[in-house]
């Protein structure tokens, strides 16, 4: 391993560290990180299905960008984590994950950022209060990501952005049906 890389993983252990302090004394704290990760993956399932079932209701043909093009990111962003296959901050890193985890490698990036901010963006095609709540929630599931020691903070971000970016393209042919 080299000289930058072990100074840049010290930086940020001890970087980490100063997030998850405030949070390690407290087992409810943890509890409720931990709640508030699986429950917002839930909330994005039950997001993506009714966004779904407004499609079937509104015109069916909006399905194939909503399905296709979040298809087609998806696929794309998990062949490009086996291939590249990153570690994750609790394999490279001397840091305790506040979120367990089981697995290695394939952390960048974040699918579940992508997931979540492509929903969300897909939201503008039927309500754009909607997206935003669930962008807000987005940005919560990603910090918790983070603090939960199974994501870098740039695993997210890259998330986010294509995420954001193929919903933006699902939204955008769906309104033009």
């Amino acid at each position: 391993m080299g000289t930058n890389q072990v100074r840049c993983e010290q930086r940020y252990e001890q970087r980490y560290e100063q997030w998850a302090a405030p949070l390690r004394g407290r087992p409810g704290v943890v509890r409720a990180l931990n709640i508030v990760n699986r429950g917002i993956v839930v909330v994005f399932y039950a997001a993506y299905a009714l966004l779904l079932g407004w499609a079937c209701v509104s015109d069916p043909w909006r399905l194939v960008p909503l399905v296709g093009v979040t298809a087609v990111g998806f696929v794309a962003v998990s062949f490009f984590r086996r291939r590249f296959n990153a570690p994750r901050p609790y394999e490279c890193c001397a840091i305790a994950a506040l979120i367990a985890r089981d697995g290695a490698g394939k952390s960048f990036p974040s699918r579940h950022a992508f997931s979540a901010f492509a929903i969300a963006a897909s939201w503008f095609a039927a309500s754009a209060p909607v997206a935003v709540v669930l962008l807000v929630a987005a940005v919560v599931l990603a910090i918790c990501r983070v603090l939960g020691g199974v994501h870098f903070p740039r695993d997210v971000v890259v998330g986010a952005l294509i995420g954001s970016v193929t919903g933006a393209l699902a939204a955008f042919l769906a309104a033009l049906l």
